[in-house]
This record gives C-alpha cells, sequence and structure tokens, in this order.
C-alpha cells in the first residue's frame, strides 16, 4: 500500500501542463504550446504545438552530461516520447529550446523498494 501511494503522489506531483507566454505573444504567433505528461509505465511525453520553427530537445543528467539530442521540425506539431525506465537513480532535465524561448523540466528518478518511479519537478 505505501507503494501505491509513493507511486500515486508521484504522477500527481509529477504531470505538468503548461503554456509559454510572454508579451512577444501578442505581436508573434511562433510561441508554441507544450505539455509534458509522464505515464504510469516510466515514459515522459513531450507534446509541442504546431509552429513554423525548429526546436532542440535534449535529455540531460545533473551533471549536464547529454543523454539525447534531436532537432525536431515544428510545423507540424510534435508527440514524442521518452522511456525513461533505464535511466539509473538520479535527477535529469528535458529541455526544449526554440528560437524565442527555452523551456526546462527537470525530473526525478527515485528507487522505491523493488521498483523505481519518476517525479516530475517544475
Amino acid at each position: 500500500m505505501k507503494k501505491v501511494i509513493a507511486l500515486m503522489l508521484g504522477l500527481a506531483a509529477g504531470t505538468a501542463s503548461f503554456a509559454q507566454t510572454s508579451a512577444s505573444q501578442t505581436t508573434s504567433p511562433l510561441v508554441p504550446q507544450t505539455r509534458i505528461t509522464m505515464t504510469t509505465d516510466q515514459k515522459i511525453k513531450l507534446f509541442v504545438s504546431p509552429v513554423s520553427e525548429r526546436a532542440q530537445i535534449a535529455l540531460q543528467d545533473a551533471d549536464g552530461h547529454a543523454l539525447y539530442t534531436e532537432y525536431v521540425t515544428l510545423a507540424h506539431g510534435l508527440g514524442q516520447q521518452f522511456d525513461v525506465s533505464s535511466l539509473a537513480v538520479g535527477t535529469y532535465r528535458l529541455t526544449l529550446t526554440t528560437d524565442g524561448q527555452t523551456i526546462v523540466r527537470t525530473f526525478v528518478v527515485q528507487p522505491v523498494p523493488n521498483q523505481t518511479f519518476i517525479v516530475m519537478e517544475s
């Protein structure tokens, strides 16, 4: 029961939905709407609305070492899933960088007896 409560709290705290807004948004429609969610099977899903920009997606460990980097076109939006079940216990950063902004979300892979789970930090 303790494991289930810890997992549920981690999932509730880890589901993040956010939209970037700025003063330039009123003059430029190029600010993408972004959402990051966490699944119960240790995957992180990244969704970005369509904009006519390219972006860099990067996953780094706490020391800044790149574990994954990809350049993508956001013309049709983006829906990408990251399987983080094989990551070691520790803190990680998922970063989406476009011409006008950088969105960084930090998550922690924590040990739980007989399993691990992920907590998304803001």
